[in-house]
Order: structure tokens, then C-alpha cells, then sequence
């Protein structure tokens, strides 16, 4: 019996032999748990309206919104990892003709060493291209040295989109596979993907990215667990085969097998974004296009080695996502797409102003203690009724929708470590003058410097949390503040 996440014991899944996605569903129990939530969120949120402070009525609206946006991103959640795909992949056609790129830009030689070394043992024929976006002879040397294609731009026009597309122009295989510098494939990635590309329909498959750098950021272990869980895991492990099941799974920039018949008929990989993975994907999709979400880790790179690295990639990503928004009729009205496709897209877009989300709630303790005025009319057992259940429900339901690899109180961390970046990162849906950054792959000299730079929201945070906590003890001893002793306990 194969074991999950926490090493409990799961059913051994349903498999099909041509390659088509099976359903992993929700069970009967959480099922009936989700419905749960619902209700007790209908409960609490059609009630709190009435209980706003009627004497603070911007303070009670907007802490409304945030809650509000949580329980309908939450419901986008559930719609997309309701049931999960389960698949098994055709043997590999012999006989096609496949080139591999690895791209990069600024990237140390060893990294490009290991990872065009681990791409010429792939088991299926190909050809494998170094695509040099930095134009370095270091980069030629090793082409060379490796017996590998060497291909080079003397500018950065589209950046990574442009090194890829100018690749196309050259290269004529029927199937493109592409591999960030970082990213070492295991032998068996090709003939464990190609077979898919038997359906005529499919135009990629993606795989996980998964990361040998354990001791990165984004990696968090238990002591003595078995484990290995990252900042990614919920999207790579779930979220990503959730998409599956609604021909919604995106291309994530590496690690993935595209028809080159595909691309051709979009015009190749999207330029004038900073995700052109996503923004191809939407793409290939609207003209009706299949795509597999094969969910084995046949890849592994670097992970952001600190914060710095971390906050400025999914920067990155979430000012990209801005501009698919902007561009694609902000995806409810991109025409093409069925309902799920939208949906499944608009969840992935949508999480960035979670930023904003949490601001309220980081924020909304200090004015409370240091004002005396409440969001609420009182703080009553009325209240504490409704809202209790559905706040205890709202991490329950999230922990089993994510089968083990949500771990609430770790995504609460890393969401107060990206908050600031996401706020920033929704500013590209009115500005577009964004600069394509590739992530840093070792560690800066000056991390430690930097990181206390990029930690400054979160300082400003921690700093008027903690100081609110005496103002508001002491402004409630000397009667200052209207607040009951239940708010201030609270």
C-alpha cells in the first residue's frame, strides 16, 4: 500500500491504461465536512452585515471584505481540489523527433554542467540545446565540451519567452521539452511524458518541480518526519492535478513537453508578460487544445535560497498573473475557454490579492487596541456562536482538501512572508512597466543585508502588533477605550 503524506495508509488508485486522467475524490466524511463549512459560512457571513459597528462603518466594511474574499477564493479552492487526477502514462511512441532546451542567462557553469549532463542521459533520442540568453563564451565552451547546440542572443528582447521562441525558429522538432538551468532531469523524464502525445488533442504535459536544496526557504521539516514538504507542495502535489480534472493544468515555465504544433498555432511562447508559461498555457487552451498534468517528480533544481530570492520570484509571478488578467478580459470573459477552464484560471490569478486580505487582518488587532473601536457592534455570544464554528471549520476543511500537504499554520507563515510582495505585485494591473529578473541560484554576498530590506513590512507588522498589546492593556486599566474586557482577552 502506497503511503501518503503523513504516512497513513491509502487506497492503492484507479488507473487508466491510454493515459486518461481517473478521479481521486474527496471522501464521503470530508464531503460532508465541506458542506459544513458552507452552511456555517452562509450562517456567519449573511449575519454580519447586521453587526457592523454602526459608529465605524468603513473599519466593519472593509474587515468584512477581507472575509468575504477569503470564503469565495476558499470555495475556488474546493471547486479546483474536489477531485484530483490519477494517471498512468503510455509507453513513448518510438521514432518522434524531440528537442530538449535548457535556458539561461547568468547562471554558474557547474549548475549548467549538471543539468545538461542529466539531459543528454534522458532514455528516449532527442536533441539538446544550450539556449545562452547571456551570450557568454563560457556557456559556448561547455556546449562544446558536451557535444550539446549551442544557440545565442546579442540582445534580451521577451527575455525568457525570446531566448525560447528564437530557439523555435531554429530547432524543428515535432516536441519541445524545456528545463530551466537548475533543473536536472532523471533519465525516464521523456519516456514517461511522450506517451501522452499518442491523443492528437494534448499540446503539453507538465510535471512537478521539486528541489534538492532542502535547507532553502521555502522548505520546512519536521523533526524526525518522513515528509519532505516545500511552499509549493499544495500547488505541485494537489492543486495542479485538481486543474487536471478540468483540462485547466498549466505549463510552469520547466519541466514539461510541448507539441510543437501547439505553439505554432498561438504564435509561439507569449512574449511581453513576465509568466509566459502561464499566459501560453491560457493560450493554447482557448483554441481548444487538451493538456496532462503528470504529477511525478522527474526533475529536481534549486530552490530560493533565502527571502530575498523568494519574495522577488513570486513577485515576479504575481505581476505576471496581473497582466494575464489585464490582457485576457480579466479570464471570465477570455473566449475560448469553458467555465472550469475560467474558474480554474481565475483561482490561480486571484491569490494575489490575498496580500491585501492579510494587511487587514495584520492590521485590524493594532486599531482595535489602540483606538478602542471595534468591527463589530459587541463582542457577544451571538457573535461567537456563528463565528467560532466557521473559523475552526474554515483550517479543518482546508487541511483535508489539501490531503496532507496544506499544513495550515505553515502556509499562515509564508503568506505573512509574501504578503507585501503580492500588495506590490497587484500594482501591475494599472502600470506595465515591469523588468524580467531570472531567481538568483546561490546565495548573495550581502543576503543578510538584503534580508532585513525585504523583511521591513513584515518588521513594520510584528513592531505595531507588539507594541499595540501594552497601549491597548494600559489605555484599558486608565479607561481610555470603550472596549469590553472579552475584546481586549481576545
Amino acid at each position: 500500500m502506497p503511503q501518503g503524506p503523513e504516512g497513513v495508509s491509502e487506497a492503492e488508485p484507479r488507473t487508466a491504461a491510454d493515459g486518461a486522467a481517473v478521479a481521486e475524490s474527496l471522501s464521503r466524511p470530508q464531503m460532508a465536512l465541506v458542506v459544513l463549512y458552507i452552511i456555517s459560512a452562509a450562517v456567519y457571513l449573511v449575519w454580519r452585515p447586521g453587526a457592523f459597528n454602526r459608529e465605524a462603518p468603513l473599519f466593519s466594511a472593509v474587515l468584512y471584505a477581507a472575509e468575504l474574499f477569503g470564503f469565495l477564493t476558499a470555495m475556488l479552492h474546493l471547486y479546483m481540489v474536489r477531485r484530483l487526477s490519477v494517471r498512468e502514462p503510455p509507453p513513448a511512441p518510438p521514432g518522434w523527433n524531440v528537442d530538449v532546451f535548457v535556458t539561461t542567462f547568468d547562471e554558474p557553469v557547474d549548475m549548467l554542467r549538471r543539468t545538461l549532463v542529466a539531459t543528454q542521459r534522458m532514455d528516449y533520442p532527442h536533441v539538446t540545446w544550450l539556449l545562452d540568453d547571456g551570450n557568454r563564451p563560457e556557456m559556448r565552451a561547455l556546449a562544446t565540451e558536451l557535444g550539446v547546440r549551442y544557440l545565442a542572443r546579442t540582445h534580451n528582447e521577451h527575455a525568457k519567452a525570446g531566448n525560447l521562441n528564437r530557439a523555435l525558429s531554429v530547432a524543428r522538432g515535432e516536441f519541445v521539452c524545456v528545463f530551466d538551468a537548475d533543473h536536472a532531469p532523471s533519465r525516464r523524464f521523456l519516456s514517461r511524458t511522450l506517451g501522452y502525445f499518442t491523443d492528437p488533442r494534448v499540446a503539453f504535459v507538465s510535471t512537478p518541480q521539486d528541489f534538492y536544496n532542502l535547507d532553502s526557504f521555502q522548505h520546512r521539516a519536521r523533526q524526525g518526519g518522513r515528509l519532505v514538504w516545500n511552499e509549493q507542495s499544495l500547488f505541485f502535489r494537489v492543486i495542479q492535478r485538481g486543474k487536471d480534472m478540468h483540462n485547466a493544468a498549466f505549463f510552469c515555465g520547466t519541466c514539461g513537453v510541448l507539441r510543437r504544433a501547439a505553439l505554432d498555432e498561438v504564435g509561439g511562447f507569449a512574449t511581453g508578460t513576465l509568466t509566459e508559461d502561464l499566459d501560453t498555457s491560457l493560450r493554447i487552451h482557448q483554441r481548444g487544445w487538451r493538456s496532462v498534468y503528470h504529477a511525478e517528480s522527474l526533475a529536481f533544481g534549486v530552490a530560493a535560497t533565502d527571502i530575498v530570492p523568494f519574495i522577488r520570484q513570486r513577485m515576479r509571478w504575481g505581476q505576471g498573473a496581473m497582466q494575464v488578467l489585464r490582457r485576457h478580459g480579466f479570464v471570465l470573459f477570455a473566449r475560448g475557454l469553458t467555465v472550469a477552464q475560467k474558474l480554474n484560471y481565475l483561482a490561480s490569478i486571484v491569490m494575489y490579492f490575498d496580500g491585501w486580505q492579510k494587511l487587514v487582518f495584520y492590521v485590524a488587532p493594532v486599531i482595535v487596541l489602540t483606538t478602542g473601536v471595534m468591527p463589530i457592534a459587541e463582542l457577544s455570544w451571538e457573535f461567537l456562536v456563528r463565528f467560532v464554528p466557521y473559523f475552526v471549520l474554515s483550517f479543518w476543511v482546508f487541511e483535508e482538501a489539501g490531503r496532507g500537504w496544506g499544513r495550515a499554520l505553515d502556509t499562515q507563515r509564508y503568506d505573512m512572508a509574501r504578503y507585501a510582495a503580492f500588495i506590490w505585485a497587484t500594482t501591475a494591473l494599472i502600470r506595465d512597466r515591469m523588468r524580467f529578473r531570472t531567481t538568483p541560484k546561490v546565495r548573495a554576498a550581502d543576503a543578510s543585508t538584503a534580508a532585513r530590506r525585504f523583511m521591513l513590512p513584515q518588521s513594520a507588522v510584528l513592531a505595531l502588533n507588539v507594541a499595540a498589546v501594552p497601549i491597548g492593556l494600559l489605555f484599558y486599566g486608565l479607561q481610555f477605550t470603550p472596549l469590553p474586557l472579552g475584546a481586549v482577552v481576545a
